[in-house]
């Protein structure tokens, strides 16, 4: 039974945590005790970094009369606590503030107020990078596309060009004519090895 209840006490939320969910545009907070109820929220729901995100509550007394008073938050990032703090007072609808988170990452904000006795809840929510604008993802795109159109157009030149160092022709015999015309001897009675035609004597008058 021990086991049981100490399983059953890790798994129950802090009793002081706040309950965020994302409804649409906003994220919702809800909590209660016995006593008292917290409600608000939180916009955008998608918070960045360098801008104003905007808290209203809701702070009221279960029985009783409404709760007037003076409610504390404090934002602060993950692992560095009470980095901007404000006593808010109550407002046409509740206690509102405005917050402008530096930096992304994981980000609470203690609510803190009176009642019948002191209160302080605690939520967390969180800053998320800014998305890439379209105008970049088209650039990187073109860019790729170019260089594959320049790898494949180098492909296909690199398949047309000879190579650096051709294989020279074999050696070819020269023609017979050519051959007997230098080996011969010439014939007799001209020098330079080319026939003289007779020439025929003079005919009597």
């Amino acid at each position: 039974m021990t086991c049981l209840l100490a399983l059953h006490a890790a798994a129950a939320p802090a009793t002081d945590q706040i309950k965020v969910e994302r409804k649409g545009e906003l994220l919702s907070l809800s909590w209660r005790d016995a006593e008292d109820q917290l409600q608000g929220v939180l916009t955008p729901a998608v918070p960045r970094p360098g801008e104003p995100l905007r808290l209203t509550l809701s702070v009221g007394n279960l029985q009783g009369p409404p709760f007037r008073g003076a409610v504390t938050v404090a934002f602060s990032r993950e692992g560095v606590p009470g980095q901007v703090t404000r006593t808010l007072t109550r407002d046409a609808v509740g206690w509102s503030t405005e917050f402008v988170p530096d930096e992304a990452g994981a980000w609470d904000v203690d609510v803190r107020f009176l009642t019948t006795r002191p209160k302080a809840v605690h939520a967390r929510f969180t800053v998320s990078e800014p998305p890439v604008p379209p105008m970049v993802w088209r650039v990187l795109m073109g860019l790729a596309a170019g260089l594959l159109l320049v790898r494949v157009l180098y492909a296909v030149t690199r398949r047309g060009v000879t190579p650096e160092h051709p294989i020279p022709p074999l050696p070819q015999a020269p023609p017979p004519e050519a051959t007997s015309a230098v080996d011969d001897p010439p014939p007799a009675g001209s020098p330079t090895g080319v026939s003289t035609p007779p020439v025929d004597p003079p005919a009597d008058r």
